[in-house]
C-alpha cells in the first residue's frame, strides 16, 4: 500500500484524473479528513472538496505500480508544485 498527496484545480482535472486510473485492477481511495471515497467513482470523486490537498491511498494488484505512477504523476507534480509556489517564494 502507498499513499499520496495529490490535488485537482478544476472538474476537468479531476476528471482526467478518473480516467487515467479507471482500467487498473488495483484499489484507489481518495481520503479527506475522515471520509474515503472510491477514487475509480467519478460521483465519489465529485464529493470531496476539490479546493484541498486529499490522500491517495493505492493498494496495488498485479504488478501495476510503474504504469499506476506514471499515471498519477501530473496529479502529484501539481500539488508538489503548487505547495512550493505558496511556500517557498
Amino acid at each position: 500500500m502507498k499513499t499520496f498527496t495529490v490535488k485537482f484545480d478544476t472538474v476537468d482535472n479531476a476528471a482526467s484524473f478518473v480516467k487515467a486510473i479507471e482500467d487498473f485492477h488495483s484499489h484507489f481511495d481518495l481520503i479527506y479528513g475522515k471520509y474515503v471515497v472510491d477514487a475509480q467513482s467519478l460521483l465519489g470523486v465529485m464529493t470531496m472538496n476539490l479546493r484541498e490537498a486529499v490522500d491517495l491511498r493505492i493498494m496495488e494488484r498485479d504488478g501495476e505500480m510503474e504504469r499506476i505512477m506514471a499515471a498519477i504523476a501530473p496529479y502529484i507534480a501539481a500539488w508538489i508544485s503548487e505547495y512550493h509556489k505558496h511556500n517557498f517564494h
